[in-house]
């Protein structure tokens, strides 16, 4: 009805007007109109990014939660194995060079036909009587020919042995026989046997240690006398006397051969790790490797079998053969295998002499030279070196982890917990803090905090808390770290042991500071070995935090606390600002003072408004804010079109300094900006 009577009185005043053309009226307007907003709450205090957390109980009292993680506490050092075993170097004069055997044999039938009418007076098959026969062989040579085992040698040990079976049916004796090379006619050897009995062998040696030998040796038969029969014998020209020379236990100091498939060498090795006074018996590995560097200077193709019998995955020994080449230029061939997830028994060689030990990788490598089936030379100068080396990274460990000492720190923990608050000083009342530390070793553990310190960079202000809840005098003291449990070693199923370190940090906040500075000593095993085996696993280390609960029971005295808004308002020359208005609502059960600062868009100040306003706490029923105090606040015009933001800056003073009040999670202080506009319509 009332927009009806206003419709009414417009077309009244249009009518009657004098002018009796058509025309646009026009009329001036007052306006109010927020243009920002903002409140400041527990959140202005503890900013979102920081590492504080609000909690409230279920009457809504807020208290703040600040949790911060110590870097891990590990002892990685006291299990990582980074060795390389001393190498070994085999040479030529181990090489074994197979025996040689070589045979010459001599029919009774050559021997009659060395006999003037010796067919005539012997025929085969008949029966006669053999005279003695002096001298039957004289200067007979025969070639043993050894060029299917070699072509020179120089032997620095070793023994030939000449052997004469008698098969003919009478004794011979007087036998002497000599060996020479056949390229310079050197002498080798020379035998004599006095008598050789038919059907039996007679048999001599000598060293060739320091002789040079051909692949053909002249085997020069002296002389052999042929003794009487004892009576009629049967003539079987099949008969014979056989030669035989043989070269065993062969060590070359040079060769060119044909060197057979041998084994060169077998290493068998315990290889102990130092790791200090930690006594191991079982890793699990992580990430793993064993290197072997081998040189070859042998021209035929090299070989090794290598072993770790005590590395075993899925219950599998490690075991590998490899081709070792010979080596060019000095360069080293080298073989790498990877023994990530396996488990390693540090205890020795099974059944070992003396029981188990401990921190020793027990490991065989066997060595050899292929044959190539070609004429190779090799000399003593040639040689066969390797070494081993041993990374690994473990997964865990069984054993004995001694006593090592960590020192941790100092760390600096940073922190942007109270960045809105600029000045002033607040005094809290029943704030905790408190050490939080997981072991997830198997071992006993002691830790001392040689420091831990508060500090306010830009006051200067340092605190450090002084006892703990039962009096001990923190810094310095020991405290005790039980060891962890190991439930299923398989899925790394640790129980961890917990301990709390409890202190009173009202000092410590009161200083609002910005970092915490933190030294401490860990001691493992501070008692010594454990009846109970050691643990480790290296991605479970010792987790430490600071934990700082604080109830907001508070003493403000001047707390300086700070919050900015964005301003956009567009402007014309048809609108006027005439005033600002800036209310404030504030729900806090503390008076406060504020001021406005102003701010152009490069953040320089414009101006400040309201300095010093003096805001009266909420109203109090119970220590409970029950209503919100209102005040309103006015100021000139301003030019909006330079202003960008806006600081509503808030000092906070409680009325009783002695008494402390309560903060809930639903207190705000409000700040609602306005201006009066005059504008013409039309």
């Amino acid at each position: 009805m009332n927009r009806l009577y206003f419709i009414i009185l417009i077309l009244a005043l249009i009518f009657s007007s004098c002018k009796h053309e058509l025309e646009t009226p026009s009329w001036d307007v007052d306006l109010i109109t927020p243009v920002a907003n903002t409140n400041v709450s527990i959140d202005q205090i503890v900013i979102e990014d920081s590492l504080i957390e609000i909690q409230t109980n279920d009457s809504g009292l807020v208290s703040l939660f600040y949790q911060s993680n110590l870097d891990d506490i590990d002892f990685d050092s006291l299990i990582n194995i980074d060795m390389i075993v001393p190498g070994k170097t085999e040479r030529l004069d181990s090489i074994n060079f197979d025996n040689i055997n070589i045979s010459d044999t001599i029919s009774l039938g050559e021997l009659v036909s060395t006999i003037p009418l010796g067919s005539i007076l012997f025929p085969n098959g008949s029966s006669a009587s053999i005279p003695y026969l002096p001298n039957v062989i004289s200067s007979d040579t025969f070639n043993v020919n050894a060029s299917d085992y070699f072509e020179t040698m120089i032997l620095s040990d070793g023994y030939l042995f000449f052997e004469i079976t008698n098969n003919l049916p009478t004794d011979i004796s007087n036998v002497s026989v000599s060996l020479v090379n056949s390229s310079n006619l050197n002498n080798i050897a020379a035998f004599n046997f006095p008598l050789i009995s038919s059907g039996t062998s007679a048999k001599d040696s000598l060293s060739l240690a320091g002789l040079s030998i051909d692949k053909n040796i002249e085997a020069i038969i002296n002389n052999v006398d042929v003794n009487a029969s004892n009576g009629n014998i049967t003539v079987n020209y099949s008969d014979n006397l056989i030669s035989k020379i043989s070269l065993k236990n062969l060590q070359i100091t040079e060769a060119t051969a044909f060197f057979p498939q041998q084994e060169l060498s077998k290493e068998i090795t315990e290889t102990t790790f130092d790791l200090g006074d930690a006594q191991i018996t079982e890793i699990g590995i992580k990430t793993g490797l064993v290197k072997i560097s081998l040189v070859s200077t042998i021209p035929d193709t090299g070989r090794i079998i290598y072993n770790i019998p005590s590395l075993k995955k899925n219950g599998v020994p490690f075991s590998t053969e490899k081709i070792v080449p010979t080596t060019i230029s000095g360069e080293s061939t080298d073989y790498i295998f990877d023994f990530q997830d396996y488990v390693l028994d540090l205890t020795g060689k099974d059944g070992r002499l003396g029981g188990d030990t401990v921190n020793t990788i027990y490991s065989e490598l066997i060595t050899y030279i292929d044959s190539t089936g070609e004429l190779v030379t090799l000399n003593q100068q040639d040689s066969f070196y390797y070494y081993t080396e041993f990374i690994f990274s473990p997964e865990y460990a069984l054993g004995y982890l001694g006593t090592d000492t960590v020192e941790f720190g100092p760390e600096i923990i940073k922190n942007n917990i109270f960045n809105n608050i600029i000045g002033g000083n607040i005094d809290l009342n029943n704030t905790n803090l408190s050490v939080e530390i997981d072991n997830y070793f198997g071992a006993d553990a002691n830790l001392v905090f040689t420091n831990l310190t508060a500090e306010n960079s830009n006051t200067g202000e340092i605190s450090t808390p002084s006892v703990d809840e039962d009096g001990n005098n923190f810094i310095g003291h020991e405290y005790n770290i039980n060891r962890a449990t190991l439930i299923n070693l398989a899925n790394s199923n640790i129980q961890s042991s917990t301990t709390s370190i409890r202190l009173n940090a009202d000092e410590m906040l009161s200083i609002l500071p910005d970092k915490i500075t933190t030294s401490l000593n860990v001691y493992l095993n501070p008692n010594g070995q454990s009846s109970t085996p050691d643990f480790i696993f290296p991605d479970y280390p010792l987790d430490a935090s600071i934990e700082l609960e604080v109830p907001l029971n508070i003493i403000a005295n001047n707390l300086h606390l700070r919050d900015t808004t964005d301003v956009d308002i567009e402007q014309n020359e048809d609108v006027e600002v005439e005033k600002v208005f800036l209310k404030v609502e504030n729900g806090f059960p503390i008076d406060c003072n504020i001021k406005m600062i102003i701010l152009d868009k490069n953040q320089n100040i414009l101006d400040t408004l309201f300095k010093n306003q003096s805001i009266t706490s909420g109203l109090l029923q119970n220590n409970l804010v029950v209503e919100k105090s209102i005040n309103i606040l006015e100021t000139s015009a301003l030019n909006f079109e330079e202003i960008n933001n806006i600081i509503f800056d808030v000092k906070f003073n409680t009325d009783d300094v002695n008494n402390h009040v309560s903060i809930y999670n639903d207190y705000t202080i409000d700040f609602l900006l306005s201006i009066k506009l005059k504008t013409r319509v039309n």
